[in-house]
C-alpha cells in the first residue's frame, strides 16, 4: 500500500506544481519548493527537481513552463510551446538535421517529436540545446524541416 500512497502523493504534488506554474512565474526550484510547502506538500529541492524532469518542464525566458500548448486568459490557444523552444534548424549533409533549442529544452522537444513517429526520421539524439535528427534522404530532410517550421502538436 505504501507504493500506491506514494504514487498518489506524487501525482497530487505534480498536479499542484503544474497549476502553480500556470498561475504565476517561478524562476528557481527554491521558489517552487516554498510554494508547494504553502500548499501543504512536504517536498525537498531534490523531489521538485525530479518532478520537473518527469513533467518535462523547461525554463523559458527565466521561468518554468510546461511544454504543452498554452492558452491565454480567454482560453484561446496561442500556439505550441515547442515552436517557442526551437530556435533554429539546419541541415548537415543529406541525412542529418541539427535542431537548436533553448537551453535545457532539447530532450523535451525530441521526446515530443518522437511521439509523432515521422517515417522520414530514422533516429534522434538530444543534448542540452541541440537535437541531431537522422533522416532517410534529402527529400525526407526537406519534409522534416517543413514539419518543424509549421509544427502544431495536438494536446
Amino acid at each position: 500500500m505504501h507504493g500506491v500512497e506514494a504514487a498518489a502523493d506524487r501525482s497530487a504534488r505534480q498536479a499542484a506544481l503544474l497549476k502553480l506554474i500556470e498561475q504565476r512565474q517561478f524562476g528557481t526550484q527554491d521558489e517552487l519548493v516554498d510554494a508547494l510547502h504553502r500548499k501543504g506538500f512536504e517536498v525537498t529541492q531534490a523531489s521538485v527537481s525530479r518532478d520537473i524532469r518527469q513533467l518535462g518542464l523547461v525554463k523559458l525566458q527565466g521561468r518554468y513552463v510546461s511544454p504543452g500548448p498554452r492558452s491565454d486568459s480567454a482560453g484561446q490557444a496561442d500556439g505550441p510551446l515547442e515552436s517557442e523552444l526551437i530556435t533554429g534548424v539546419a541541415s548537415a549533409g543529406a541525412n542529418l538535421l541539427i535542431v537548436r533549442t533553448r537551453t535545457g529544452a532539447a530532450s523535451v522537444v525530441a521526446a515530443k517529436l518522437d511521439e509523432h513517429k515521422l517515417p522520414q526520421i530514422v533516429g534522434s539524439l538530444a543534448g542540452d540545446d541541440t537535437i541531431f535528427l537522422a533522416v532517410r534522404s534529402r527529400a525526407a530532410q526537406g519534409q522534416v524541416v517543413h514539419f518543424l517550421r509549421s509544427w502544431r502538436p495536438t494536446p
